[in-house]
């Protein structure tokens, strides 16, 4: 494992690249994916948090949850008083304040109204989701009908069809490619970052079917796709997937839908007291994959429980 881990649970982030990937429990294999625990825009962000919190005399807030990932959520609230608004009026958050913005990023009118009202504002969206919402701004310029591809209820598309000024189509699959207006014959696309590379192809090479230029970006972040090709190794190589994430975490629901796709029995849990061991009753070789904002100490107390219930049972 790499970085340091604390007992209070946070990893200091040297890398999400894991020394130590296989280990033997009883008669059990458990293979965790080498790119396991937070990314490095997820780290940026908490790091920025932590800091600010440490720092500031006055009350500290992020602008929704962070991240997707209700145990480093709880964590800052408990260790470091930063607690999260969800209501860009709340009074909380006016003189005095800091208001930190969450990883994927909010409409930018909302910064504004926080700076109006005298709360101190520090940019937390990631880098790769701030390129996305660039390039949407660009395409809405240069007047291409601004087409997201991603879910329409997730907040970094919300934050990114802003960057649009809200004038755009949001395709989440291939049904809502009718949702683009007949007229728009120049289509500029965007990818919500954590998508899956093969569902995007497919959407691209229907809108080029309908319009007479359409100019795409891939803003999937490489984060995305380095997990993904992890999730397949791990998928072919296992017969159980335990899969550790936020339920709220899209990149997190991906890991696991991939490796269903490649025939593993996956279990997407946000702690390890959530681990089904009836359904790994007959297992020989378990996987263990994470999202991008699952931190290190949540994955290695997984891990623990794992060899822990594994060893007992072949002593047993």
């Amino acid at each position: 494992m790499t970085g340091t881990r604390t007992k209070m649970g946070h990893n200091k982030y040297t890398g999400d690249l894991r020394d130590v990937t296989q280990y033997k429990a009883g008669n059990v294999e458990i293979n965790i994916a080498k790119h396991s625990g937070y990314c490095w825009g997820v780290d940026r962000a908490y790091e920025q948090t932590v800091a600010t919190a440490k720092t500031k005399d006055g009350p500290v807030y992020t602008f929704g949850p962070l991240i997707h990932n209700p145990q480093t959520i709880d964590l800052l609230h408990k260790q470091y008083g930063v607690d999260y608004i969800e209501d860009v009026n709340d009074t909380r958050a006016g003189e005095g304040s800091t208001v930190i913005i969450r990883t994927h990023g909010v409409k930018p009118e909302v910064q504004e109204k926080f700076k109006e009202r005298g709360a101190e504002v520090i940019d937390a969206t990631c880098p790769y989701v701030r390129v996305t919402q660039n390039y949407a701004q660009l395409l809405h310029k240069q007047k291409y009908h601004v087409v997201i591809i991603g879910d329409p209820k997730h907040p970094e598309v919300i934050s990114i069809l802003a960057y649009a000024k809200g004038e755009g189509t949001v395709i989440k699959g291939m049904y809502d490619i009718d949702h683009i207006p007949k007229n728009k014959r120049r289509l500029g696309v965007v990818v919500q970052s954590t998508l899956i590379l093969k569902k995007v192809n497919e959407i691209v090479n229907a809108l080029l079917a309908r319009a007479q230029e359409v100019r795409v970006f891939n803003t999937i972040c490489y984060v995305t796709t380095e997990r993904q090709e992890d999730a397949e190794t791990i998928a072919k190589q296992n017969d159980h997937v335990i899969v550790i994430g936020g339920k709220a975490s899209s990149n997190t629901k991906k890991l696991a839908l991939v490796a269903e796709g490649f025939g593993a029995k996956a279990q997407l849990i946000e702690k390890p007291e959530d681990i089904d061991f009836k359904k790994l009753k007959e297992a020989k070789r378990i996987g263990v994959l994470a999202g991008a904002s699952t931190p290190n100490w949540l994955i290695d107390q997984a891990r623990d429980v794992l060899i822990e219930h594994f060893s007992a049972v072949a002593v047993s």
